[in-house]
């Protein structure tokens, strides 16, 4: 069947037609004040949990470990195609 055409989904008609948006400006939002910004900022702060100081030190371990990898992948990149250019071109 590799030359079978696929076949449309049938889409029943509606008895009403979409009523239109009405032209104009979108319904304004409520505004906060800035000091409804902060206390609200305060109240999703006071739900976060945060890590333990032993978490943090396995974090900053775990990201220093990646980074210094990474360094020395580049760092061991450079160098190889480096040395390679110098004996192609030089």
């Amino acid at each position: 069947m590799a030359g079978a055409r696929p076949v449309r989904k049938v889409v029943p008609k509606k008895d009403a037609p979409t009523p239109r948006r009405r032209a104009g400006a979108p319904a304004a939002e409520k505004r906060t004040t800035p000091v409804q910004f902060v206390q609200q900022s305060v109240d999703e702060l006071k739900k976060v949990v945060w890590p333990t100081g032993r978490q943090v030190q396995q974090y900053f371990a775990v990201v220093l470990v990646f980074v210094l990898f990474i360094m020395a992948y580049v760092v061991g990149l450079d160098t190889g195609f480096g040395a390679a250019l110098l004996k192609l071109f030089g």
